[in-house]
C-alpha cells in the first residue's frame, strides 16, 4: 500500500489526544459514606473491571476512528503496473481512430462519436496533474504536444473524419516515439479503434514493455458496405466524339444480395450514363457505362452510387485529356519523291480524320516541332544523321513513340548508333531467304486489345528481307518470324517508346504494307503514342504524381486547384520524360485537381480516398487476444466491447492503483458508531 499524500500522516500525532483524556481522568469523583453497604460490595467489585474494559474499548475506537480519518486524507491506495512519479504529473497518450470507417454505426450510435465521448471520460476521471498527448490519422504538427486537461478535451471533442488510413503499427510508433523524445516516465496508449483488419496489424507490433497499450475496440452492428474501387476504358485514348466504354468494378463487401443498385456517371459535371447492377453477398462486379465523348481537353468524370452510413467510397473520380488529333511525323529519305513505302505510310494516316500527317526529310527535319508530335516515324534511312539520333532519343525519352524502319540493303553498321542511342540493342546482316510471320501474340497488350480471337489458317506477312535483331533484355518482341527471328519490337525508354521492324516496307523486304496488319500496327502506334496516365490517384500515397508531360521551367509558379477553392503550390520534381508532383501527405479531400500556370490548365488530377477502409472485416476483441498471447505481446491490452463506462476507472486503477480512502472513511464511520455503543452502557452503570 502507498499513499498519494503522505504528509497528512502526521496527523496521527493527535491520537495522543484520546489517550491523554482517558489517562489523566478530567472527571473527579468525591466519596460518601453510607450506612448498610456492605451487601453492595460484592456488585461493586465485579463492575469495576467490567467498566474499565469498556474504558478501554472506548479507547480504541476513538484512537481507530481518528487514525482511520488521517489515513483518508492520506489517500492510500494499492500500487498499480504503473505507479507513474510521486508528483502525479504523468502522461497519457491517446489516439482517435478518425478513418472513413468510423462512420458506421451500432446500437450506440455513431463510432466516431463513442470514440469522442470515451476519449473525453478518460482525461476527465485523471487528475488535473496529468498531461495528455491526443492525436488522430492526420499526425498534424500540433499533435506532437502535451495538453492539460482542458486543452485535451477540446481537442478529443475537434476529431473528424478523414481520408487518412494509418495501420496500428505506425500509431503505436508514432505514439511512443513521441513520448519518449518528451522525457517523460513509460506512459500508457489508449487506441480508440473499430479494429478493422487492414489497420490492424499485430504482427508489425515490436514488444516493448516500458508502456501499456489499451486497445478500445468500437465495432459496428452492420458489417455491409458497398464500394467503387476501380475503373478503366476499353481504350487507351480518349478522342473527341469518340464512344466510349467505361469498365466500372463494385464490391458488396455485405452479408445480403443486393438487386438493382443504381450506377450514375457524369462528364464535367453533367450526367451522361446510367445502369443498374446486381451484386451477390461478398461478390465484386465489373459493369459498362457508355457515353459519348463530346469534351476536348482535360476532362474528368464522376462514377457514383448510393450507400449509406459509410459514404466515402461511394464516388469514383476520373481525370484524363482528350485529345481533337494526332500529330505524325513521317521522316523519309527523299520528301520530294517518296517511295511507294512512304505512300503506303501516308495512306494509311491520311485516312484516319483524327491524325494529321506531317512530312519531312531527314537532312532538314525542324527538330524544334518535335515536342508537339505524337509518333515519327523513319523510314528508309540509310544513314541517320547524329544530330536527328540525338533529338530523337531526347523525344522518346520526354514521352514521344518512334517507329524506325530500315531501308532495303541497309547496313547494320549505319544503323547501329541510333539502335544504341534507343536502347534497341543491335542488329546484324540477315538473309534473304522468304519467311512468314509466324503468328499474332494475343497475351501481349499491343494486339491483344485489337484482336479477340486470330484464325489458325490466317494469312501471315511474308519477309523476303530482314536484319537479324538482337534486342536487349527487358524488349517486347510484338511479332515474329517462323525461323525464331523478331520481326517487330517494342521497347520502352524514359516515358517513352520505340519500336523497330526487322524488315524493309519495299517490295523487296516483303508483303508487309500490303497487309491489314500493317495498317493495324501503325495505327496501334499511334494510339498508344500519347500517354494517358493514371485515370486516378489514391490519396496518402507514398512518392510523386507522374504528371504526363515535362512542365517547363518558368518564373511562374505552378498551382494545384482542388474542390471548395482549394489553392496550394505542390513542390514539382523533374524526373526523366515527367515532372513528379509531390503532396507530402497534405490532408486534401477528394476530387478533381488542376495542374494550372497562372490561367492556362496544364493536366487534371483526380484523387480519391484511399478504398482499405471499404471492407469492413474487424478483429474480434477474443481473436485479438489470442493474436498478442500467440506473439508474445503481453503489454497490450483489448478491452471488451461492453466496457461503457467503467473504461476511465479501470485505466486509471492500472496506471495509479485501487485508490482506498473511501474505505477508511467508511471504517472511521464504523469505530464512531462503536465508540456510541460502548459509551452506552457507561454512561447507565
Amino acid at each position: 500500500m502507498a499513499f498519494a499524500t503522505p504528509g497528512f500522516l502526521w496527523a496521527l500525532t493527535a491520537l495522543a489526544i484520546p489517550i491523554l483524556i482517558h489517562l489523566f481522568q478530567l472527571r473527579r469523583f468525591k466519596r460518601l459514606d453510607f450506612p448498610n453497604v456492605h451487601l453492595l460490595k460484592d456488585l461493586s467489585e465485579r463492575s469495576r473491571a467490567r467498566r474499565k474494559l469498556r474504558h478501554l474499548a472506548v479507547l480504541l475506537a476513538r484512537c481507530a476512528a481518528l487514525a482511520f480519518l488521517v489515513l483518508a486524507f492520506a489517500r492510500p491506495y494499492l500500487p498499480g503496473r504503473d505507479p507513474g512519479p510521486a508528483d502525479g504529473a504523468r502522461t497519457i497518450a491517446l489516439y482517435i481512430d478518425n478513418s472513413f470507417s468510423m462512420d458506421g454505426e451500432n446500437a450506440n450510435g455513431r463510432l466516431l462519436d463513442q470514440a469522442r465521448a470515451m476519449a473525453s471520460d478518460v482525461i476527465s476521471t485523471y487528475d488535473p496533474k496529468v498531461r495528455f498527448q491526443v492525436m488522430d490519422g492526420t499526425f498534424e504538427g500540433r499533435q506532437q504536444l502535451l495538453l492539460g486537461q482542458e486543452d485535451a478535451l477540446d481537442a478529443a471533442s475537434q476529431v473528424v473524419t478523414g481520408p487518412q488510413v494509418r495501420p496500428l503499427s505506425q500509431v503505436i510508433t508514432r505514439m511512443g516515439g513521441t513520448l519518449a523524445g518528451s522525457g517523460e516516465a513509460p506512459e500508457r496508449l489508449v487506441i480508440f479503434t473499430d479494429l478493422q483488419r487492414s489497420i490492424t496489424d499485430p504482427d508489425q507490433w515490436a514488444t516493448d514493455t516500458t508502456r501499456e497499450v489499451t486497445l478500445v475496440p468500437i465495432t459496428p452492428q452492420d458489417r455491409g458496405n458497398l464500394s467503387l474501387d476501380t475503373a478503366w476504358f476499353s481504350t487507351p485514348v480518349r478522342r473527341t466524339l469518340q464512344q466510349e466504354t467505361l469498365h466500372v468494378g463494385i464490391t458488396n463487401h455485405g452479408d445480403h444480395d443486393l438487386v438493382g443498385v443504381p450506377i450514375r456517371f457524369t462528364l464535367n459535371g453533367a450526367e451522361r450514363a446510367v445502369a443498374t447492377v446486381s451484386l451477390p453477398a461478398g461478390s465484386r462486379v465489373d459493369t459498362t457505362l457508355f457515353f459519348r465523348n463530346d469534351a476536348v481537353g482535360p476532362t474528368y468524370g464522376v462514377v457514383s452510387i448510393m450507400d449509406a452510413p459509410i459514404r466515402f467510397d461511394d464516388e469514383l473520380v476520373l481525370a484524363w485529356q482528350t485529345s481533337s488529333t494526332m500529330d505524325v511525323l513521317l521522316i523519309t529519305e527523299n520528301e520530294a519523291q517518296p517511295s511507294a513505302s512512304d505512300r503506303a505510310i501516308e495512306a494509311v494516316f491520311t485516312a484516319d480524320s483524327l491524325t494529321r500527317l506531317i512530312r519531312s526529310a531527314s537532312r532538314n527535319v525542324d527538330l524544334t516541332r518535335l515536342p508537339g508530335v505524337d509518333l515519327v516515324v523513319l523510314n528508309g534511312i540509310k544513314d541517320i544523321p547524329s544530330g536527328l539520333t540525338t533529338a530523337l532519343a531526347s523525344f522518346v525519352e520526354a514521352g514521344g513513340s518512334l517507329a524506325l524502319f530500315p531501308a532495303p540493303g541497309q547496313d547494320p553498321g549505319t544503323l547501329r548508333p541510333a539502335l544504341v542511342a534507343l536502347d534497341l540493342g543491335d542488329a546484324v546482316q540477315g538473309d534473304t531467304g522468304a519467311v512468314k510471320v509466324d503468328r499474332i501474340d494475343l497475351t501481349r497488350p499491343f494486339y491483344r486489345d485489337v484482336f479477340g480471337t486470330v484464325p489458325r489458317n490466317v494469312d501471315l506477312p511474308l519477309v523476303r528481307e530482314h536484319l537479324r535483331l538482337r534486342p536487349p533484355p527487358g524488349t517486347e518482341v510484338l511479332l515474329r518470324l517462323q525461323d525464331g527471328d523478331p520481326f517487330l519490337v517494342s521497347r520502352s525508354k524514359g516515358a517513352g517508346k520505340a519500336y523497330l521492324c526487322a524488315a524493309p516496307l519495299s517490295s523487296e523486304g516483303g508483303n508487309f504494307t500490303r497487309h491489314a496488319l500493317f495498317v493495324t500496327s501503325l495505327l496501334r502506334m499511334a494510339e498508344l503514342s500519347r500517354p494517358m496516365g493514371r485515370l486516378y490517384h489514391s490519396l496518402g500515397e507514398l512518392g510523386p504524381i507522374l504528371l504526363d508531360t515535362l512542365l517547363p521551367r518558368s518564373d511562374r509558379p505552378v498551382h494545384l486547384l482542388g474542390p471548395g477553392g482549394l489553392d496550394l503550390i505542390p513542390e514539382l520534381r523533374p524526373m526523366p520524360g515527367r515532372t513528379g508532383l509531390l503532396l507530402h501527405d497534405e490532408d486534401l479531400p477528394p476530387g478533381p485537381y488542376a495542374v494550372t500556370v497562372e490561367e492556362d490548365t496544364l493536366q487534371l488530377l483526380a484523387l480519391n480516398v484511399d478504398r482499405r477502409e471499404s471492407d469492413l472485416d474487424f478483429w474480434t476483441p477474443e481473436a485479438l487476444r489470442s493474436e498478442l498471447s500467440a506473439r508474445g505481446l503481453t503489454h497490450v491490452q483489448v478491452a471488451g466491447t461492453d466496457i461503457g463506462d467503467r473504461l476511465s476507472i479501470d485505466l486509471r486503477q492500472a496506471d495509479e492503483g485501487t485508490p482506498l480512502w473511501r474505505w477508511c472513511i467508511l471504517a472511521a464511520l464504523v469505530f464512531l458508531a462503536l465508540e456510541t455503543i460502548f459509551l452506552r452502557p457507561i454512561r447507565t452503570g
